[in-house]
């Protein structure tokens, strides 16, 4: 298989460029650790030059996704309203003033009212990546933890939560953090804070509940981040328990996409699968650019 497309995943942490085959096959890849949050506006070509190397000299067509169209990266990008599937973002997609073979993907919006509520970049590519069912909800975990309500391949609707910079958050900065160990060793730690969570998700008062529990010595320092991360995420489920009758896609790294299906189990979702999300992005941006053509 020959390549056909460079794709792009530009995340605020880390970088990842991709040879792409006809149909969205990821042919190679190559990760840099200088995601855009760290980048000038005049910085991005040089990275993705160094990155991307001689593969730029095919003269491929570039389509990038993600924080490299956001306020003061490489160009800012206008985000495409819901609903918005493959050809809205297609029509919307632009290029930096420096690199002409370069075409940006917006990210996406959601109104309320006529007033924006929420937005997201990156995760829109993966979502029409995915071929979801209709009436699907698909969940990308992480920093900032995205619920995307989709409609025969298109996002409809989404909502933020800030669960996982919250959990850096109060293990780095408040006393619950104090000789707290690692998370990701103790599952039942993990399944008791979920329940918590889901039982009473006013997760400013059930937060506190990990001292009393290690005050109480019915929760281990070492167990703690685990139970912490069990809160948060079932405070976060609890709050979308309406789509429990849907079927759930979750895209996002492997052991925290794993953690969260244990949680919607948990929260009475039955209908719960993992998918790739690089392969996901891969095949979007696919699709994105031949609806550009």
């Amino acid at each position: 298989m020959s390549a056909a497309l460079i794709g792009v995943d530009w995340g605020t942490s880390n970088l990842r460029v991709m040879r792409i085959a006809q149909g969205g096959a990821v042919l190679d890849s190559r990760s840099d650790p200088r995601g855009a949050g760290g980048l000038t506006p005049d910085r991005f070509r040089d990275v993705l030059n160094d990155v991307a190397g001689g593969w730029l000299d095919e003269s491929l067509p570039v389509l990038v996704s993600g924080m490299a169209g956001a306020r003061g990266r490489w160009r800012e990008m206008a985000y495409a309203p819901c609903p918005a599937g493959v050809d809205e973002l297609a029509r919307a997609v632009a290029r930096p003033d420096d690199a002409a073979f370069v075409a940006l993907v917006p990210g996406v919006a959601a109104y309320r009212d006529g007033r924006l509520n929420d937005v997201m970049r990156g995760e829109e590519t993966q979502v029409v990546g995915l071929d979801a069912p209709a009436d699907a909800v698909v969940v990308a975990p992480g920093t900032h933890s995205k619920w995307i309500r989709t409609a025969a391949g298109r996002i409809v609707d989404f909502r933020t939560f800030m669960t996982g910079e919250l959990f850096a958050a109060v293990r780095q900065a408040t006393i619950l953090g104090a000789d707290m160990g690692e998370p990701g060793a103790d599952d039942a730690a993990f399944a008791d804070g979920v329940r918590r969570g889901l039982a009473d998700p006013a997760i400013t008062a059930t937060l506190f509940s990990v001292r009393i529990e290690g005050l109480a010595g019915r929760l281990s320092a070492a167990a703690s981040a685990d139970y912490l991360s069990g809160l948060l995420i079932g405070a976060e489920v609890a709050a979308q328990a309406d789509a429990s009758h849907r079927p759930v896609i979750l895209i996002g790294a492997e052991a925290l996409s794993r953690r969260y299906a244990a949680a919607l189990a948990l929260g009475g979702f039955d209908d719960v699968a993992i998918a790739d999300g690089a392969a996901a992005t891969a095949r979007g941006l696919w699709r994105i650019h031949k609806a550009c053509s």
